[in-house]
């Protein structure tokens, strides 16, 4: 594998964008295909190893790259939402690619987004839960709600990295497009299941 080919392609903010957003789509769809049975889970397993792939190229194309995932993975990995066979799969495609390439990070700013990631994720479980339970018109529970629905912690940190000038612009925006991706995947799962019942 040509390193230099990677490092050079991590450089160009579209490419960076585009992987970000598939990714994004990706694990919502396997997410649909699992938890709300929306989707394919055959077709789910499919992607599942591409989607593997594609993590562990962004992981390796750049210290920033890495840091990022490597944190919304350990963040979900912490949360024990690795949590069908689709994600194993993809799991463990990402640790067989990139422990014997190893990939360069920026410790600091992992641990930095790890806290984040998992407080993300803490966060999204709370509101999900008391949304099942009682529907509060409050608006800090409508707020709660709607920022850990989207991760913005997680972005919220990026974006004091980005003012650090630590990280380039470029991956706010990736984030923003992974998790848009993530959400438009959710909103067509959920018309998927709306024809199935219709």
């Amino acid at each position: 594998m040509n390193l230099d080919l990677l490092i050079d392609s991590g450089n160009n903010m579209y490419f960076i964008l585009l992987i970000y957003t598939v990714l994004g789509a990706g694990i919502k769809f396997i997410d649909a295909a699992y938890d709300e049975k929306t989707v394919s889970k055959k077709a789910a397993l499919v992607i599942a190893p591409f989607l593997g792939v594609l993590w562990a190229y962004a992981m390796l194309i750049n210290q920033y790259s890495a840091t990022i995932l490597l944190s919304i993975l350990l963040g979900v990995l912490l949360k024990k939402k690795i949590d069908n066979y689709a994600f194993l799969v993809g799991f463990f495609i990402i640790l067989v690619i990139i422990i014997p390439l190893g990939i360069e990070l920026m410790l600091l700013p992992l641990v930095f987004l790890i806290t984040a990631a998992v407080l993300d994720e803490l966060g999204n479980d709370i509101t999900d839960n008391n949304k099942k339970s009682s529907i509060s018109k409050k608006f800090s529970f409508q707020f709660a709600v709607y920022f850990f629905g989207r991760r913005y912690l997680m972005k919220v940190g990026v974006l004091y990295l980005l003012l650090l000038h630590i990280y380039p612009w470029y991956f706010l925006l990736a984030l923003i497009f992974f998790d848009e991706a993530y959400i438009i995947t959710h909103l067509f799962c959920k018309s998927k299941e709306v024809l199935l019942i219709s």
